[in-house]
């Protein structure tokens, strides 16, 4: 397995599903950078420039057994990598879904930037609620 989907799906256990909605850009507009949640350790990777990737939607039977649930879809697959239009609303979601206990309280979340386009790469899977429809390189911290 290639050292970037070792970060994808280690970043399963780590990533955002419901709670905070974000912000989509006014028709005919599109947000200029994508922006994700991540582990501290992910910047320590890109800086060692490691290929670390936010996963795209995987179907229930490639999805690793040890993925938490909580990261899951009814079905067990995952829905793909959370993202977000601007830093202050990936900001505010790692607030609200630490205080609503899904995101791990004792860790630094940050912020990363996506090698993505928002009109091309994110879907929308709930309202308010936007995913990546492939894999992406996380490229650098936003905060």
């Amino acid at each position: 397995m290639a050292k970037g989907w070792d970060w994808a799906l280690a970043a399963l256990g780590f990533a955002v599903i419901a709670g905070c909605a974000s912000t989509a850009p006014p028709p005919g507009h599109s947000c200029s950078i994508v922006y994700t949640i991540g582990e501290p350790e992910v910047a320590q990777a890109i800086a060692r420039g490691q290929n670390v990737t936010k996963p795209g939607p995987l179907p229930a039977h490639v999805v690793p057994p040890s993925a938490p649930r909580r990261v899951l879809e009814p079905d067990g697959s995952y829905a793909g990598g959370r993202v977000f239009c601007s830093v202050a609303e990936a900001r505010t979601a790692v607030v609200e879904l630490t205080a609503k206990g899904v995101l791990p309280k004792d860790r630094p979340w940050r912020v990363y930037e996506v090698a993505a386009s928002w009109d091309k790469d994110v879907y929308e899977k709930r309202p308010g609620e936007y995913r990546l429809k492939h894999p992406a390189r996380m490229t650098q911290v936003a905060n």
